[in-house]
């Protein structure tokens, strides 16, 4: 029989599993509360000890790193230098120095939040007539911020050489690029003009001969003679036409381009389309010339290596760069134009390219293997006012 004593004692299961709960959960809470918490709270404040002597260290010591360094506070005044940064600023002549007088920073840079987050800063800059590479760190535990220099002057001074060579060996480049433009005008006018009348001479001068002499000359004679004439009078001006066509001089890019397209066509069978967009005045004689050696050197690769039955030559004039594509459907190549130069066409693409770089253009080059190439130039425009005219 179940008693009301029985009910209320710890025999009862149900009373002593709830005071068995009870006396865990006190136990858990009272190790929690007097054991656990304060174990980590001792090891956060002994890890920020840590951290702190830490960073105090790493300051001492880049005390006495021989780069220079700075250190600032939350308004970014240089609150200490090491002696190497002093010198640097007794150099630039700086007495009561602030870090946006030694380094140029983003826009909105805040000491404070930059201090606060541990935040770090890297950049490449010249202070007096050095130049460093820097780091920027943040060290909130101590409450200032560094700056860590790396003197670069040595390998920056030779890059800079380095590109003053480029820059030199550019405009050698152009240079010599102009000089043999001179001389392929020069000589194709002289074989056009000058050959082409002597030879069309010596034509008229036999015809009238044979019509004095039938006796002594046979007709066959006469027409072997005449078609030799002929041919050479072909190759001279075919040979005219490849060192400088007169159209691009004397009417300028467009109809120039179009007669190479059509001359191309011709001679290789390949279809070409030209299409021009807002072309309406002369561009400087130095970028026609260069863009229609590009289109030139493009369409000679496309007929020696592309397979292609069809291509295209679009020029157009945004008002701000002259855009000129070429594209072929044939078997194209895979990898950079650097790979296409050295393996289709050896110098031509890097040519091309130097044509671009020089007027102050850029040469992009997509191709898929099976799906042909495209070749973009974009050239920025700069009106030249002696040169105004317009298309034909």
């Amino acid at each position: 029989m179940i008693t009301r004593d029985f009910i209320f004692s710890l025999n009862n299961p149900i009373i002593f599993s709830l005071v068995a709960g009870i006396v865990f959960a006190v136990s858990v809470y009272f190790i929690y509360m007097k054991i656990f918490l304060p174990l980590q709270e001792k090891h956060k404040h002994e890890k920020h000890d840590l951290e702190l002597k830490n960073s105090r260290l790493m300051a001492m010591f880049a005390e006495l790193d021989p780069s220079p360094l700075f250190r600032f506070d939350f308004t970014g005044k240089v609150i200490f230098t090491n002696e190497s940064g002093a010198e640097i600023l007794t150099r630039m002549k700086i007495a009561e120095p602030l870090v946006s007088e030694l380094i140029e920073l983003p826009a909105g840079f805040s000491y404070d939040d930059f201090i606060k987050s541990g935040g770090i800063y890297q950049a490449t800059v010249k202070m007096g007539e050095e130049f460093y590479d820097i780091i920027i760190k943040g060290i909130p535990e101590t409450g200032f911020g560094q700056i860590y220099c790396s003197d670069i002057t040595i390998r920056k001074n030779a890059e800079e050489e380095l590109e003053r060579s480029r820059k030199k060996l550019r405009e050698l480049s152009v240079h010599i690029q102009k000089v043999q433009e001179e001389e392929k005008r020069k000589i194709s006018r002289e074989l056009h003009d000058n050959f082409g009348q002597i030879l069309t001479s010596i034509k008229m001068n036999i015809e009238q001969l044979a019509e004095k002499h039938k006796n002594y000359l046979t007709e066959r004679e006469f027409e072997d003679i005449n078609n030799q004439l002929g041919e050479a009078r072909r190759e001279i001006r075919e040979l005219s036409y490849q060192l400088r066509p007169r159209v691009l001089d004397d009417f300028g890019l467009a109809p120039a381009l179009k007669a190479l397209c059509d001359d191309t066509s011709k001679r290789s069978g390949i279809t070409c389309v030209f299409q021009t967009h807002n072309i309406t005045e002369r561009l400087a004689p130095e970028t026609e010339t260069n863009i229609y050696r590009i289109v030139q050197e493009a369409l000679n690769n496309i007929v020696k290596h592309s397979k292609a039955a069809e291509m295209s030559v679009q020029i157009i004039n945004n008002n701000e760069k002259l855009v000129v594509t070429i594209e072929d459907d044939g078997v194209g190549f895979s990898g950079t134009a650097e790979g296409a130069a050295g393996v289709k066409s050896g110098m031509g693409l890097i040519n091309m390219s130097e044509r671009a770089i020089s007027l102050n253009g850029k040469l992009y080059i997509s191709s898929v293997p099976g799906k042909g190439t495209e070749i973009m130039i974009e050239i920025p425009l700069e009106r030249n006012e002696k040169n105004k005219g317009t298309f034909s």
